[in-house]
């Protein structure tokens, strides 16, 4: 569903600020996550739990239906023709340059581990620190809420300082945002987590906008399939790679270790000049 919208966007916004749009798309998504549970969760009183699930599966069926008729009436979605008008055809992926697709992908495979890597031992940080279990909620919320700005803002910065810039900025500030929360005390800590947030999920738009770049436009989704695919199976496996840690060296080495391999997608920066500035040209 992601990489097919994700394609769809991209091709509405070929030649416009793909990047600012792919940003308010997931920023809409984060929205999304944000305000279903605690519709939810007014509900449940009013309906019981199973009212609340069964009404929210019947919007997500309308709204379903109302895309569907949408996209039809927009005339997109569909197969893309070759330029002879034929029907097309091919088994290749569709990547302009291999290296770059590749340096994109494994920078997307340690951005997403860091992000999953982080969300799931903060909260024992926390605590070590001296949180609450209700203060680890409100910690939790203060770092999605500036994932969610975060999604829509290096998007638009993108658009204005470059991809790389934006991909430098982003990872080295959560790298060094990471490392600097196990140095701090509890309160100087949750001050942290908005801006931190911002950087942990702002590379993800950037990143996801340039994908249609390294790839042609009649294998978009697939490529966009793949990318996800990549990133989804780094975020699952890597609390159980990162727990193994934990469990040998306690949480402030794993996380110490989530916030130092951030810094690995500096140089990888460096495969996507080449095909980047031919796109630009």
């Amino acid at each position: 569903m992601k990489s097919s919208s994700s394609s769809l966007v991209a091709k509405a916004y070929e030649t416009g600020p793909r990047r600012t749009a792919l940003g308010t798309y997931n920023f809409s998504g984060d929205l999304g996550k944000v305000a279903v549970p605690a519709a939810v969760a007014f509900a449940v009183p009013w309906l019981g739990w199973r009212g609340a699930v069964e009404g929210f599966a019947v919007i997500g069926l309308a709204a379903s239906l109302f895309v569907l008729l949408a996209l039809a009436n927009l005339q997109v979605g569909r197969p893309p023709l070759p330029a002879d008008g034929g029907s097309p055809t091919g088994s290749d992926w569709g990547i302009r340059d291999v290296r770059g697709f590749q340096a994109l992908s494994l920078i997307q495979v340690i951005d997403s581990s860091t992000r999953t890597g982080l969300l799931t031992f903060l909260p024992f940080l926390l605590i070590a620190k001296g949180s609450s279990v209700r203060a680890v909620g409100f910690a939790l919320m203060l770092v999605f809420a500036g994932g969610a700005a975060g999604k829509f803002a290096c998007g638009v910065l993108a658009e204005r300082l470059g991809v790389i810039r934006t991909v430098i900025i982003t990872e080295a500030a959560t790298g060094a945002g990471i490392l600097l929360l196990l140095a701090l005390p509890l309160v100087p800590s949750l001050a942290l987590l908005p801006a931190l947030g911002i950087a942990l999920n702002g590379t993800s738009s950037v990143l996801y906008g340039t994908v249609a770049d390294l790839v042609t436009s009649d294998r978009r989704a697939r490529s966009y399939a793949v990318f996800y695919t990549l990133g989804i199976g780094a975020s699952a496996l890597s609390p159980s790679l990162y727990g193994v840690v934990s469990d040998w060296g306690g949480v402030p080495v794993a996380l110490g270790i989530v916030g130092l391999l951030v810094f690995v997608t500096l140089p990888l920066t460096l495969a996507l000049r080449r095909p980047l500035a031919a796109v630009a040209a």
